[in-house]
């Protein structure tokens, strides 16, 4: 995740961008911004979210944009057991 001074999120980092060499700027390589999730949302449509997209894990961000953490697919799937 690529974040700002004030953990803004501005995109991600994957580590095939980071193969693309030593001399690249992050900016030129990070994927622009991921989705992001308030921490309000519920935990069903964030797992609706990740299982059709397919994603590891969520940030989840202030209305701002600032990080304030992130949800991995283990997380959620702990949360939605009966």
């Amino acid at each position: 995740m690529v974040v700002n001074d004030e953990r803004v999120v501005l995109g991600l980092l994957r580590a095939e961008e980071l193969r693309k060499g030593d001399e690249e700027r992050v900016e030129r390589v990070m994927r622009p911004g991921p989705s992001t999730f308030r921490p309000y949302v519920s935990i069903d449509d964030i797992n609706n979210f990740m299982t059709a997209h397919d994603l590891p894990n969520c940030p989840i961000t202030t209305s701002d944009g600032r990080l304030v953490g992130l949800i991995r697919r283990e997380d959620v799937a702990r949360a939605t057991r009966p």
